[in-house]
């Protein structure tokens, strides 16, 4: 079963990048706003499980965006901490088990989304960094981040409205399977089943922001 997650934020991203540079990006301000559950999180994470150790690393990140002073260097520091500033300012859409696609690369939706015949979602996810907080993409390899928004966004709202449901039991199983290695069948079944949760999810998300005009981002994060 996968171990990864997508988390979603529905927000303005033009009014994100003007707090750049200012006290709303605080360390402060964001542990302040920010939920406390989703704060340790980050803390654990930037302290390879230690949030004692992860605090200053995070805090660190936040000053950096709250003086507009980036290093790109500490890119994967302020890609994490920018998590924190989205719970903040955001509107938080949810959390949803997504299923490692063995046909892809890097274990993505995109061969299924590309059979579904959604051609904006198979060409935009997972391949639409996020840029913030820098002006031109900066993004770490992981977690993999994805901003979309505007006429994209509304296309891809359009796609997953479309009655997908009964068309994914019947997907070719070669869309599953890894192709060094193969996949088993009961592999096969499990990356099927995980998938109509996470769409209907996904369908929701895209749905919400899109009808606010606001952007959807996403972190995919969890296993590798």
């Amino acid at each position: 079963m996968s171990e990864r997650f997508l988390v979603g934020y529905a927000i303005d991203l033009a009014k994100l990048r003007a707090m750049l540079g200012t006290p709303k990006l605080s360390p402060k301000v964001i542990r302040a706003k920010a939920k406390k559950a989703n704060v340790g999180d980050i803390d654990m994470t930037l302290g390879d499980g230690s949030i004692k150790d992860g605090k200053p690393l995070v805090d660190a990140a936040l000053t950096q965006l709250a003086t507009n002073k980036l290093v790109k260097d500490d890119v994967y520091d302020l890609v994490r901490a920018s998590q924190l500033v989205l719970d903040a300012y955001g509107k938080a859409l949810g959390v949803i088990e997504v299923p490692n696609i063995d046909s892809d690369s890097f274990g993505l939706m995109n061969p299924v989304f590309k059979a579904l015949k959604m051609p904006t979602l198979a060409k935009l996810y997972g391949r639409s960094p996020l840029a913030f907080p820098f002006k031109k993409v900066e993004a770490p390899d992981w977690p993999v981040t994805m901003a979309i928004e505007g006429a994209a966004l509304a296309a891809c709202a359009k796609e997953l409205a479309t009655p997908w449901k009964k068309s994914v039991a019947g997907l070719a199983d070669k869309i599953f399977i890894d192709k060094q290695y193969g996949t088993s069948p009961e592999a096969i079944g499990y990356q099927k089943a995980e998938l109509v949760p996470v769409l209907a999810q996904l369908a929701k998300w895209t749905a919400a922001a899109a009808k606010a005009k606001l952007a959807l981002v996403l972190y995919l994060d969890g296993d590798q």
